[in-house]
C-alpha cells in the first residue's frame, strides 16, 4: 500500500493555513508545516498531536531563502519528498495613497510573491525529477483589480496570479499541475481590520479550507471562492475604468462596517 501524500503548507499556524492543516489532518495525509509564528505553530502542533496526525513543523520566514530551504530540507528528511505544496503564507495591511511607504510595498511583495516563488523553488527540483507534483498558490480576489485601500496587497496578489498562470503551461508538460486559489473575504486577523462603507460578507477560514482541500484533490487551474464574490469581481474586472474608479471612491475606507 502506498503512503499518504506529503503536503507542505506554508503559513500553517494561522488563518486559512491553519484551517487547511486541520482539514488535511482529518484526511490522513502527511504534512510539513512552515510558519514564522513559532508560538502559533506550537499551538497547532499540540492540537495535531492530540488528533494523531503525521506531521513535521519548522519555523521559518518564507521571505528568507536560506531559512526556508533549511526548513524544507528538515521536513523532507523526515517525511520524504513533497507531493503537494500549498503556499498560504501571506502579508497584508491597510495602505492608502497618503501613507503608502515603499518599505511596506517591498515587504508585501517579499512575502506574497517572492515567498511563494521561493517555496516553489525549494520543492520543484524534486517534483521535476519524479515527473509529478501539485503546486497550489493562495492568491486573492483582491488581485483581480487594484483596491485603493489595499494598494500593496492588491498589487502583490495580481503579480502572484500572473506568475502562477505563466508557470502553468510549461510545468504541465512535466507532469506538474498548478492551481491558483483566489479566496474572497475570509475572516482572519489580516482581513477584519479593513474598513468598508458597506457591509462585507466574510466566510470562515474553515470554509476556505474545504475549498482548498477540494482543489488539492481535483487539481483545477483556478479555484475561486465563494462563487458569488467571484462572479462579482469578474464583473469588476470587465468594468470600464471610469466606472470602477467611481465605485471604489464610494466604497472607500471612511467607516468600518464589516459583517460579523
Amino acid at each position: 500500500m502506498s503512503e499518504p501524500p506529503h503536503v507542505l503548507i506554508t503559513g500553517a499556524a494561522n488563518g486559512i493555513g491553519r484551517a487547511t492543516t486541520l482539514e488535511l489532518a482529518r484526511n490522513g495525509v502527511r504534512m510539513g508545516l512552515i510558519d514564522i509564528d513559532s508560538t502559533g505553530l506550537e499551538s497547532l502542533a499540540t492540537e495535531l498531536r492530540s488528533a494523531g496526525a503525521t506531521f513535521v513543523a519548522a519555523t521559518a520566514d518564507v521571505s528568507w531563502r536560506w531559512q526556508l530551504c533549511q526548513a524544507v530540507k528538515e521536513i523532507e528528511a523526515a517525511l520524504g519528498p513533497v507531493d503537494v505544496l500549498v503556499a498560504c503564507a501571506g502579508f497584508g495591511t491597510l495602505t492608502l495613497v497618503p501613507d503608502l511607504a515603499l518599505d511596506t510595498l517591498r515587504h508585501t511583495f517579499e512575502v506574497n510573491l517572492f515567498g511563494v516563488a521561493e517555496s516553489i523553488e525549494a520543492v520543484l527540483p524534486g517534483m521535476l525529477n519524479r515527473g509529478r507534483g501539485h503546486l497550489v498558490g493562495v492568491a486573492s480576489l483582491a488581485g483581480y483589480r487594484g483596491f485603493p485601500w489595499m494598494i500593496s496587497y492588491s498589487a502583490s496578489k495580481a503579480a502572484l496570479i500572473a506568475y502562477l498562470e505563466a508557470l502553468r503551461p510549461g510545468l504541465a508538460r512535466r507532469g506538474i499541475t498548478v492551481t491558483t486559489a483566489c479566496p474572497g473575504f475570509v475572516r482572519t486577523a489580516m482581513s477584519t481590520g479593513v474598513p468598508y462603507k458597506r457591509k462585507v460578507k466574510m466566510i470562515e477560514p474553515e470554509q476556505a479550507a474545504q475549498h482548498l482541500v477540494r482543489a488539492i484533490l481535483r487539481r483545477p487551474r483556478n479555484c475561486v471562492f465563494p462563487w458569488s464574490m467571484g462572479m462579482g469581481l469578474a464583473i469588476l474586472k470587465l468594468m470600464p475604468d471610469r466606472l470602477f474608479d467611481w465605485l471604489m471612491r464610494r466604497a472607500g475606507p471612511e467607516a468600518l462596517a464589516v459583517d460579523f
